[in-house]
């Protein structure tokens, strides 16, 4: 009975973390370096709290629509209005629009795969990261 209960809260657990999506990082020269190191693609939002498209953003890949694989990605949720992350973002990358949020895909070194602003569905953003696979294997 006892290794039944234990089993069912090792699950619960397990399940409540693979619930909540991805890890985030909110540092974007920890984001850097972790894709860098871990040798994975970097999937970052650049936003703000206040941004209706943003958190739409967010609760697709929360709740997994949007599936990025801690095995496979760093997802980096960077706030626009942080000086020193606007100026290492904006140095760094390049996105054409003004609607936020803007969202980079970068390989492993930071190069610049696939990028695109604004309010997109869970399909568009899926499609950014096929678009972003296939670029790093040219690379």
């Amino acid at each position: 009975m006892k290794t039944a209960i234990l089993f069912l809260l090792i699950a619960s657990v397990s399940a409540m973390s693979f619930a909540a999506g991805p890890v985030k990082v909110t540092d974007i020269s920890d984001a850097l370096a972790k894709a860098e190191t871990g040798g994975k693609l970097l999937f970052m939002q650049f936003g703000r709290e206040a941004c209706g498209n943003c958190q739409a953003l967010k609760s697709y890949i929360k709740g997994g629509k949007i599936p990025l694989s801690p095995s496979k990605f760093v997802y980096a949720d960077l706030n626009c209005d942080d000086k020193a992350t606007s100026q290492v973002f904006y140095q760094k990358f390049k996105v054409s629009g003004s609607t936020l949020p803007f969202v980079v895909i970068a390989a492993a070194d930071g190069t610049q795969l696939a990028s695109r602003t604004g309010y997109g569905s869970p399909q568009d953003y899926l499609a950014l990261i096929r678009e972003a696979e296939k670029a790093s294997k040219k690379k």
